[in-house]
């Protein structure tokens, strides 16, 4: 495959191979794919709220302790039951 890039796009994969983050341009055009797979798979968070989301995640285990997985599922069970108005 063959494509042909905007020269500011050139510039930034010649400036990320030189400074030595990758060691080839199809390595920076392979980890900006990832990039984007990634960001359409979980979201598009603004800078650092992703890290402030894991933050608090884990004050909250710390202050609350951590659920067993089932415990956690029978709860969500037990919600969605509340929500729609029928019973277990």
């Amino acid at each position: 495959m063959n494509l042909t890039l905007q020269p500011e796009l050139v510039r930034l994969i010649e400036k990320q191979v030189a400074a030595g983050r990758f060691s080839s341009p199809e390595e920076v055009v392979a980890a900006a794919l990832q990039a984007l797979e990634q960001a359409e798979e979980f979201g598009d968070f603004q800078a650092g709220e992703l890290n402030d989301l894991l933050n608090e995640g884990e004050q909250s285990i710390q202050q609350d302790g951590t659920l067993d997985g089932d415990e956690a599922f029978r709860e969500r069970q037990r919600r969605r039951q509340q929500r729609s108005g029928s019973r277990p």
